[in-house]
């Protein structure tokens, strides 16, 4: 099973947990990894690095809230170093959070993919 780690500013991961325990609940495979003001990088790349330890040799989908941003570039070199298991996706939406916390894939790209197609389809204009 791939292992979602949702990492973002502020409390943003925390609010993503809290939204999916009101509505589907939680899997075991979500990780919830947040950056507040108080932290520095080097605090985020630490956090981040013993989690990662607890899920050596598992696929990793990263999560992350803005692109370019601290938590993408720490989360984008952890990718890079293990290309083969580890993808970052940026800036999906609470559908997509849901559909993952519901049916997770066993593939990494596959659930990459997914999970910025449902982002894409579940975006609405109203009145259209």
């Amino acid at each position: 099973m791939v292992e979602i780690v949702v990492v973002g500013h502020g409390t943003y991961p925390q609010g993503i947990r809290t939204n999916l325990e009101m509505v589907v609940g939680v899997p075991e495979n979500m990780h919830f990894v947040n950056f507040t003001p108080d932290m520095s990088r080097e605090d985020l790349e630490q956090n981040l690095d013993a989690l990662l330890e607890t899920l050596a040799g598992k696929p990793v989908l990263f999560c992350v809230d803005l692109p370019g941003a601290t938590p993408f570039q720490v989360c984008a070199l952890r990718t890079a170093a293990e290309a083969e298991s580890r993808r970052t996706v940026v800036g999906i939406n609470n559908m997509a959070y849901m559909e993952m916390a519901m049916d997770a894939l066993e593939d990494v790209d596959q659930l990459a993919k997914r999970s910025l197609d449902t982002t894409r389809e579940s975006l609405v204009l109203f009145p259209a």
